[in-house]
């Protein structure tokens, strides 16, 4: 059924993979000599393209039935690649093959497509630099990645001010191919998928955490052994048919396999405090990841919150589907200290700001913080949503056709295939 403003959310819902998971997974079963077999891969263009990395760098990577088999290569002996890696429009894959790239004696060139031609590299690349890589930016700042790695990587310590798991994965990924024992510090708790997966797959890495910060400790002593691994359903994906069932009072729907990791589900947390009615009904822990099932049963309209800048970090890709829940909620919402938003696959602050106008809601930009004015009106809409090729915008205002008197024009839905391939077939099996 199409989504309007008579939609409510109903059913039994399974997330896809999740990307974050998919992409690490074919990386580090890539560096386990031997056989590894992956399920429910995310099948988006992201993943694909950092899976046709892995294969220039010299994996064996096949599907069979509903798994993927990999045939992983060690630390140290990834192959020359014979062309250009092109990554399309994924930070996330760029970001950690520059990282495990860096400590190999190869070179490499490593491009995407306009959108991601733009998106900061520099970030990532100032710290594979200390250990011995040779690294040119376009403007010393964006892709292409022109690298020359090296196979005598120095072991160091890092710190890590920006909060991002890419840059700290990027790391990680270098310390597999380090000797000695490369040390980092973060600021703040970002993702941390790398650090579970290495620890199922029997590397020496150690993890601490204080009040203030967080420490990780590797050490090249340990084979990374092979791994069967299904990866679980995504949080970032399952976000919108979540908020979606928050947004209506009469939804009812069952999220099974959802990845319950704490730097995850800070958006679950948000919509909570919100007013949606959304309960634990049962989780489990699985290669050191905790995946759960969920039940959203809303009952009243939502209200509105004010969400910190410190918060921020652990829901930063749900900023989007977040404001719309905040359109319909009673109230001011304000959303502090979102300049991250603003390097991503697009300026996303701004496209938030100016679409929601577009469809009749009341927003303001101050100093990186987003000012939504909501109620529990239907919003004129009928807008022309600008989304810049952006999954997130374009999936986040297709949501917003649930509090819209008339529904949205999207003009080009294809970059959804990036994420989320299936998405409006799924989101129509669950309106009603």
């Amino acid at each position: 059924m199409p989504l309007n403003k008579r939609s409510s959310i109903k059913g039994t819902y399974y997330p896809p993979g999740d990307k974050s998971i998919s992409h690490r997974i074919l990386i580090l079963a890539g560096q386990a000599i031997g056989k590894s077999e992956i399920y429910n891969l995310l099948e988006g263009e992201d993943v694909f393209n950092t899976l046709k990395a892995m294969k220039l760098l010299g994996v064996k990577i096949k599907k069979e039935g509903n798994k993927y088999i990999i045939f992983g290569i060690p630390p140290g002996a990834l192959f020359q690649p014979n062309k250009k890696i092109d990554f399309g429009n994924s930070g996330t894959g760029i970001r950690l093959i520059t990282g495990l790239i860096s400590s190999n004696n190869i070179k490499a060139t490593l491009v995407g497509d306009r959108s991601l031609s733009k998106r900061p590299m520099k970030r990532v690349t100032e710290h594979l630099v200390r250990i011995g890589a040779t690294i040119k930016l376009n403007k010393n700042l964006f892709p292409p990645i022109s690298l020359n790695g090296t196979g005598n990587a120095v072991p160091l310590s890092f710190e890590i001010i920006i909060p991002s798991a890419q840059i700290k994965s990027a790391i990680m990924l270098s310390a597999l191919n380090t000797n000695g024992t490369v040390k980092i510090k973060e600021f703040k708790t970002t993702r941390n998928h790398t650090e579970n997966m290495l620890k199922s797959m029997g590397y020496n890495i150690k993890v601490k955490e204080s009040s203030k910060f967080r420490f990780i400790e590797m050490k090249n002593n340990k084979n990374l052994r092979v791994i069967n691994y299904k990866v679980p359903g995504d949080p970032s994906s399952a976000a919108f048919f979540i908020s979606a069932a928050c947004l209506k009072p009469g939804s009812n729907l069952v999220v099974k396999n959802i990845l319950f990791n704490k730097t995850r589900i800070g958006f679950i947390k948000t919509l909570k405090k919100m007013g949606g009615n959304i309960k634990l009904i049962g989780k489990r822990k699985v290669h050191n990841e905790l995946i759960a099932d969920i039940k959203i049963e809303q009952k009243r309209n939502l209200k509105s919150i004010t969400l910190k800048s410190k918060d921020v970090p652990l829901q930063v890709d749900e900023i989007p589907i977040l404001s719309i829940a905040a359109s319909f909620a009673k109230g001011l919402t304000i959303f502090k200290g979102l300049k991250e938003l603003t390097v991503k696959e697009s300026n996303r602050l701004k496209l938030i700001h100016e679409n929601l106008i577009k469809i009749g809601v009341k927003s303001k930009i101050r100093n990186y913080d987003l000012y939504v004015y909501g109620n529990h009106y239907l919003k004129k809409g009928n807008a022309i949503i600008k989304h810049n090729e952006d999954h997130r915008i374009l999936m986040s205002f297709f949501i917003a056709n649930m509090i819209c008197k008339k529904n949205n024009i999207i003009k080009d839905k294809s970059c959804v295939k990036t994420s989320y391939p299936t998405f409006f077939q799924d989101i129509s099996k669950f309106s009603n």
